[in-house]
């Protein structure tokens, strides 16, 4: 559910983004696939900058740990969401969004995905048992697997739902993501504690 966000940009985002976004950029109209470009060079870019800040970060600080991580991705999913929700919301009848919101967006989003599918897979692997590692990381993809095809029917209410509230809906599965990985940090911790 945590990757829903991010992953709709190859779905129903795209539908949304040619119908309404204004793509015309020093005049010339861009091809609304330029977005997906966009965000795999901005994806591709945090996923090193995100790595080079908590490498910093652990020199001077206490780095958070990884379920952590996950929660500072979800709370930017939730902004990178809430983007497309202003975006929706700002827009005026007969009137074309322009590029702020969504390129806010994939910034936002970004920063997301590189604290959640790297930590994410990184967790997998380490708690994983050896003799069955090969096989957690395969469910874990399945997982994936699982979350597009949530995809692809949530971004059939794109067509039934007003716009504002299907970017709503993006939030609260970011948000909701968000609180199970707190729960989860709450309910690990105790966990260590008792066995400690």
């Amino acid at each position: 559910v945590a990757i829903v966000p991010n992953n709709q940009i190859f779905n129903a985002y795209l539908v949304w983004g040619d119908r309404q976004f204004d793509l015309v950029f020093m005049g010339k109209t861009l091809p609304t696939t330029w977005l997906v470009t966009l965000d795999a060079i901005v994806s591709v870019t945090f996923l090193a900058l995100v790595a080079i800040f908590y490498r910093w970060y652990g020199k001077h600080y206490r780095e958070p740990d990884e379920v952590t991580k996950l929660i500072i991705g979800s709370a930017f999913s939730i902004a990178g969401t809430l983007c497309l929700f202003m975006a929706a919301a700002t827009q005026t009848a007969g009137h074309k969004i322009g590029l702020f919101w969504p390129v806010a967006f994939h910034f936002l989003n970004s920063i997301a995905f590189a604290h959640l599918l790297p930590i994410s897979l990184a967790l997998f692997a380490k708690y994983a048992p050896k003799a069955i590692n090969a096989t957690v990381i395969g469910l874990y993809y399945l997982a994936f697997f699982a979350a597009n095809t949530m995809v692809g029917y949530v971004g059939g209410f794109l067509e039934k739902w007003p716009t504002t509230n299907f970017w709503l809906l993006h939030a609260a599965f970011a948000l909701g993501s968000g609180l199970c990985f707190v729960l989860f940090k709450f309910v690990a911790q105790r966990q260590l504690q008792v066995e400690q």
